[in-house]
């Protein structure tokens, strides 16, 4: 886990500076994090913040929505994230599926949970899920199931209007 130290200069070369809420979110060690609030409320790029701190922990993290469009903005701020802080990277010019090769081997790829069954491949480091009141409960165990094989951290990131 990366200590204050490392996460505020990663932030600090990102232009980010968390509120008091948000920095509680970025250092609470809980493996499974919901974050949620109001429309435009930073959720997406807190989201992305938090990939981007973790994302040395791991080799490969998934951006996970009901559909692959819903994890654009997630997939958008890491690229931004990554071109800040001087990563190479090679991205990919759509979301559906979309992924983000980055120098060293560490891959982020977009997931779509309309059907939960695809869910699958290698298990991931690190979990992003998008607009997470929007996926159902069958994805959601699937999602959990995936980040048990290595411990991965799932971070659940969106409104509660219209959940499942």
């Amino acid at each position: 886990m990366p200590s204050d130290a490392q996460r505020k200069l990663i932030f600090n070369r990102t232009s980010y500076s968390p509120s008091p809420e948000q920095w509680a979110v970025h250092s609470d060690p809980t493996r499974f994090k919901l974050v949620s609030g109001g429309e435009r409320a930073g959720k997406s790029f807190l989201s992305a913040e938090e990939l981007l701190s973790r994302l040395f922990e791991g080799k490969l993290f998934w951006l996970v929505a009901a559909d692959y469009e819903r994890t654009r903005a997630e997939f958008n701020y890491t690229c931004q994230g990554l071109a800040k802080l001087g990563i190479e990277f090679d991205a990919s010019s759509r979301v559906d599926p979309g992924r983000i090769e980055i120098v060293g081997g560490f891959e982020v790829l977009t997931k779509s949970a309309k059907d939960p069954k695809v869910l699958s491949s290698f298990a991931p480091d690190g979990i992003v899920v998008c607009e997470a009141s929007q996926i159902d409960y069958e994805s959601f165990l699937r999602i959990r199931t995936r980040a048990a094989e290595k411990r991965a951290r799932v971070l659940l990131s969106g409104t509660f209007e219209g959940s499942l």
